[in-house]
């Protein structure tokens, strides 16, 4: 058995820690390339609220740099995939290092996340998530995961049925596992909270620890 489990808000709790800290560094960028902003803290909370509401952070980045009127957005976006300071640590979601030690000792395990490379495998390293402990770690910049499962059940020699699919994305993470006929976990962390859930979707977790009485 295999299961495969998204990073950011899944394994990771991207937007408890990491978002936060980005999207201030971000407005800053924003503000010294010419963005229109005399109260730094009340254009915080709206960008904030502008990204929650967004589908990606790089889009929430682009509208604020259009409302504040700042010529270029292009330092701002940069720094979503800069690395992170020295010291910064990146917590996990609760129970995920204690789950991935669990599962890792009877299936296959795998991580597939969209993003910038580097900064991805930073966060894992800022997290303490051993690379190790993942027989494959995939990183599809464009975020289109698909190919990336097909390539695990073929590198795996594995039929759907005995593969597990763990993120809080349901278009991005879950749809393309279901078109193949993997099995899917939402969790709900950061956008998942917010996802309508699907009909199709096979169970909903509001922890990794629930995933002891789903996998068996």
């Amino acid at each position: 058995m295999l299961i495969i489990f998204d990073l950011d808000d899944t394994l990771l709790d991207t937007s408890g820690a990491i978002t936060p800290f980005k999207m201030r560094e971000c407005l800053k960028r924003l503000v010294e390339d010419g963005g229109d902003a005399p109260d730094f803290e009340a254009a915080y909370a709206e960008f904030m609220a502008l990204n929650e509401a967004a589908g990606r952070s790089k889009d929430a980045v682009a509208q604020f740099a259009a409302k504040l009127g700042c010529p270029s957005p292009a330092r701002a976006l940069a720094e979503l995939t800069a690395p992170l300071p020295p010291g910064f640590v990146v917590p996990t979601t609760p129970h995920a290092k204690e789950i991935l030690t669990y599962f890792s000792q009877k299936y296959l395990l795998a991580v597939v996340t969209g993003g910038h490379p580097p900064f991805q495998r930073e966060k894992m390293e800022k997290a303490g998530l051993e690379p190790s402990i993942f027989s494959k770690i995939a990183i599809p910049e464009d975020s289109v995961k698909k190919p990336f499962y097909e390539g695990l059940l073929k590198e795996f020699s594995l039929k759907p049925e005995a593969v597990w699919v763990c993120g809080d994305r349901i278009e991005m993470d879950l749809a393309p596992a279901r078109e193949l006929g993997i099995k899917t976990i939402h969790m709900r962390w950061g956008r998942g909270k917010k996802a309508a859930g699907a009909g199709w979707i096979d169970h909903s977790v509001a922890s990794l620890a629930e995933l002891k009485g789903i996998i068996r």
